[in-house]
Formats: structure tokens, sequence, C-alpha cells
């Protein structure tokens, strides 16, 4: 039978073949490569979970990270239910990630749910994240978060930085609004792990996320990749990426 990995992988290079680059790039839409994916699912330590687990996958695109993932747990043979929550508002790969789910589900040796949230990421957890009057009081939690977050420069008044500003200075990018709220979904002891521009690592930019960042989570693994053009499937970003690895602690 063919892998769940496999699979998304294949119905995901169908669609970037008919999907014009121009789109994909407005959207800050890039898809990481099979190799990438399996790397970052391969980082989490699994060894706590017996039974159970609750992944999230902000800005799912059409499942790939997740995909790894499930493939991940199914090979460590001991989680039997795995819970997705996938957040894409892209209208263009909604279909397709909902039927990889269905696949991923069907397919798969382990009991599965998922959902998907058709909402921003961001602006959706507003009031939670700002801990404002009519917040939810139980925000949800999850106990693995992987992602490979929008990389797309946004105004200082845009929705997704006014709904973050304790670390927004200047212009900020979508990517590390993602990264600081994933970190807000981490359950204690959870791990998140995210393919990012090296850019947040310096400069003023970034220097209130970078500390409210790292107040919360402790960096366990950075990945430098050799080289800038292979990290992305049939795409080109010549910008420096790293891959992460943290810890609620």
């Amino acid at each position: 039978m063919m892998k769940i990995i496999d699979y998304v992988i294949e119905s995901t290079n169908k669609y970037i073949e008919q999907m014009p680059k121009e789109i994909r790039k407005k959207n800050g839409q890039f898809f990481t490569s099979k190799e990438t994916a399996l790397f970052m699912a391969s980082l989490f330590d699994l060894s706590s979970f017996s039974k159970e687990i609750s992944i999230l996958d902000p800005g799912a695109g059409s499942g790939i990270l997740t995909a790894a993932l499930v493939q991940r747990i199914i090979d460590t043979d001991k989680i039997k239910t795995i819970k997705i929550t996938c957040y894409e508002t892209d209208g263009d790969i909604l279909e397709l990630l909902n039927k990889n789910l269905l696949w991923i589900r069907d397919n798969s040796p382990l009991k599965i749910e998922y959902k998907i949230v058709k909402d921003n990421y961001i602006t959706s957890q507003t009031l939670e994240y700002n801990n404002m009057l009519g917040a939810c009081t139980e925000p949800e939690k999850y106990d693995v978060i992987i992602g490979n977050p929008p990389y797309l420069k946004i105004g200082k008044t845009a929705n997704e930085a006014l709904s973050m500003p304790d670390i927004c200075y200047g212009a900020p990018n979508l990517y590390f609004l993602f990264m600081e709220m994933a970190s807000f979904n981490l359950v204690d002891n959870g791990e998140l792990v995210f393919i990012v521009p090296r850019s947040w690592t310096s400069g003023a930019y970034f220097k209130k996320f970078r500390e409210k960042f790292l107040s919360e989570v402790t960096l366990k693994h950075i990945h430098l990749f050799v080289s800038r053009d292979k990290v992305f499937d049939k795409e080109t970003v010549l910008q420096e990426t790293i891959i992460i690895r943290a810890k609620k602690e």
C-alpha cells in the first residue's frame, strides 16, 4: 500500500503543476519537500506519548507536514489515536487538503480524527492571545505543532500585526507571528518544529518577538541548510532557511 507521505506529495505535485507560481508566491505559499518534511517530523520527542496525541498544523497547505508526522507516529507503533487540527484559508487548496486528510484517515492503521479550521490562524485568536474580554477561558492547546508558515511581509496596521502588538515592531513578517502564536497554543512541555527564514535571529525588527518567544520556549535543535535552493520542492527560494525544534518549558 502507498505510504501516507507519498500519496500527499503526489497529489501536491499535481496541484503545483496546475497552479501558477505567481498566485502561490502572492500567498507566501512554498511547499515543503518530502525529505524536509520527514526530517522535521523525526525531530519530535514522542517517547512520553503512549495512547493519544494532538497535532496542530497552522497554515497547513496541502497537509505535507501533517502527513510526515502521522507517518512518523505510525512507525513508532505506540500511539493509537491522533487528533489533527489544520488551519488553512486559501480557497484554492482547501479541497486538496480535505481530500488528503480524508485519505490519511481512511488509510491509517491508527484512529485519526481531523478538523480543518477555515479561519485566519492569527486574527481568530486575538482575544485569547491578548487575554481580552470575551476570550475563551480554556483555549485549545496541542501536544505538538509542526509548521511551514507563510513568508509574507505585512504592514504594521494589518489585522495580524494589530492582533499581536506585543511582538510587532515596524513592518512584521507573518512567519514569526505564526511562531509566537504556536508557542501560545502549546501545552506545557509540548514541542513545535518550524521551518522558517533565519532573519528572526538578529536585528531590531525581531527583538520584541525574540525576547518573548525565547522566554516561553527552549530551543532544542537548530538545523542550518548548506544549500539555499534545495529546501522547497519545485520552488526557487533563495532566502536562508532554518528548522527549529523548541519545547515549552
